[in-house]
């Protein structure tokens, strides 16, 4: 059997559309990734050796683009048109976010609580940190690494924080 694009469009368009819609929610996106799906059948039809694989070879390729297109997309969220330009300048809630932090990080033992200041808050890198503490930089480094575990594992003993649409803490 010698198959020509248009015998392998009529045999397998349908099926293939199922195949494909069966892994893909969207109908557009599926549609799409069948048309690609038949660009690259039109490409290497000629490298083909055992007709008897067709169809095999066909799901292969229709198989690959679905895997290629979950591989590359990227997820999108869509921004609300009333969201503010610029945050509040002194949102209470926020400010009081902030001074819960700034305790939280000020009982700190004090080396990794210096090391939490003079970066976060301060906005020193972690290379002038070493050098104003006189210690190597990979100790810098886990310092600050330390101080931040030591400030996740007290968020999560202290509190649930979830986030609403609107960007309010609860």
């Amino acid at each position: 059997m010698n198959a020509t694009v248009e015998h392998i469009w009529h045999e397998f368009a349908e099926k293939l559309d199922q195949f494909i819609r069966a892994r893909v929610s969207d109908p557009a996106t599926a549609e799409d990734i069948r048309q690609d799906v038949f660009v690259k059948i039109q490409q290497r039809l000629g490298q083909l050796q055992d007709p008897a694989k067709l169809q095999n070879w066909i799901y292969l390729i229709a198989r690959n683009a679905v895997i290629d297109h979950y591989r590359t997309r990227k997820e999108t969220v869509e921004v609300p048109e009333t969201l503010p330009a610029k945050p509040a300048e002194h949102d209470p809630e926020i400010e009081g976010l902030k001074a819960s932090f700034r305790r939280m990080i000020y009982s700190l033992p004090e080396p990794y609580r210096d090391a939490l200041v003079l970066t976060e808050l301060e906005g020193l890198t972690q290379k002038e940190l070493a050098e104003r503490l006189g210690i190597s930089v990979s100790g810098a480094k886990s310092r600050v690494q330390r101080a931040r575990e030591q400030l996740k594992e007290m968020l999560h003993k202290c509190c649930y924080l979830r986030v609403r649409p609107a960007g309010r803490v609860d």
